[in-house]
């Protein structure tokens, strides 16, 4: 206690009483952009996998998949708690990877489906700024478990549906705009493609796909998602991409890579258009 009060975590007063600091509240589950699920998360399966990077580089196993005998969502959906947990760090760190949805037009918009939502924080989000919105949130059944819990906390649940299914098999047809938040940086070009050709089946042809990831930059300049690039190695065998690298994807499944809106922060917004 007294080393981490040496570092802000916690006070410590001349009676050697500890307190919190603006820090360790963070902890709490029922403050304010509360960061406990995060830390836990990271503390746990993040943390064990970071320690066997060299497994990764030499075998090219990701470390999870070395450590747990099988891979990330596999593992989620053989574990309740530790998918709970991931549920909600997904959520808490929805809004903290930069969010260019809170000020994106959706005027002409009517449904936008969220594929790989989880419990379905980022729609939330977009409902509660687009009142004329209905939205439909699409994860594995372990994703959505507790979103309809959720959605009705959040005052949405009249203007959302909820489906469970793998974007692998298919995804939900009826949106206007379909959204991927932070789900082909997990996968490998072959896989992510198959995500981007299901969604491209979904996607009527005047329709709008928007991806919300990192934009890394070409060469050494420095950037967020190239630390983030290394955490997808290890735990899933996935990438960030360069702007470059998420064109060619894109054209492999028949979308063309209309702009990319940059935030500043680890996750930017792609706009891509069926061709």
């Amino acid at each position: 206690m007294r080393a981490l009060a040496a570092q802000g975590v916690f006070t410590q007063d001349s009676s050697d009483m500890f307190g919190l600091t603006p820090i360790s509240q963070l902890l709490l589950t029922d403050t304010p952009d509360s960061m406990r699920y995060v830390a836990i998360a990271l503390g746990e399966d993040h943390y064990k996998s970071a320690g066997e990077p060299m497994h990764t580089v030499k075998t090219g196993e990701t470390a999870f998949d070395h450590l747990y005998g099988k891979g990330h969502f596999e593992y989620l959906a053989e574990n309740k708690q530790a998918s709970e947990t991931f549920n909600m760090f997904m959520t808490q760190s929805a809004g903290r990877f930069g969010n260019p949805l809170e000020s994106y037009d959706f005027k002409n918009v009517q449904v936008i489906v969220d594929v790989g939502g989880g419990q379905g924080a980022l729609i939330v989000q977009v409902l509660r700024s687009n009142p004329h919105l209905s939205g439909i949130l699409y994860d594995l059944p372990q994703g959505v478990a507790q979103a309809q819990e959720y959605l009705r906390a959040q005052g949405v649940f009249g203007r959302c549906r909820v489906i469970a299914g793998s974007f692998f098999d298919s995804i939900p047809q009826g949106g206007d705009v379909y959204l991927l938040s932070r789900i082909l940086h997990d996968w490998p070009d072959e896989k992510a493609g198959l995500i981007l050709a299901n969604c491209r089946k979904a996607v009527k042809n005047d329709g709008l796909l928007l991806i919300r990831e990192a934009v890394i930059p070409e060469g050494d300049a420095p950037s967020p998602g190239k630390q983030l690039d290394l955490t997808m190695m290890f735990m899933l065998g996935g990438m960030e991409r360069t702007e470059r690298e998420w064109r060619h994807l894109l054209q492999g499944s028949k979308f063309a890579l209309r702009r990319v809106i940059k935030t500043g922060q680890a996750s930017d917004l792609i706009e891509a258009i069926p061709v």
